[in-house]
């Protein structure tokens, strides 16, 4: 004679719902990695261009008057399909203002 459980479907449902909260874990997790590696790529961009610059001085005496004319230089290479950058220069011995920004809503 087979015996009817009570709760047949409580070891079913909470098995999924553990499947459920693992799942939305690692999902989290992954949105977690890719915002740090976009920090650090950020961060590593930003760098570049100041130690390209700084180099640039060091080699002819005087900053780049533009980013154009840095890239031209130097050969700096930021992915600026991904990245903007915002160079203001006061004068020419004087370390310009170098700002990188990350581009929303393209790519």
């Amino acid at each position: 004679m087979k015996r009817k459980r009570k709760f047949g479907w409580l070891p079913l449902a909470l098995g999924l719902l553990v499947f459920a909260a693992t799942a939305a874990w690692m999902v989290r997790a992954v949105e977690a990695t890719a915002a740090a590696s976009g920090r650090e790529g950020l961060a590593m961009a930003e760098q570049a261009v100041r130690r390209a610059a700084v180099s640039c001085y060091a080699l002819e005496g005087a900053y780049p008057a533009s980013y154009e004319d840095l890239k031209e230089r130097t050969g700096v290479a930021v992915d600026e399909s991904r990245y903007a950058v915002f160079y203001e220069i006061f004068a020419s011995n004087i370390m310009p203002e170098i700002t990188v920004v990350e581009r929303w809503g393209e790519g």
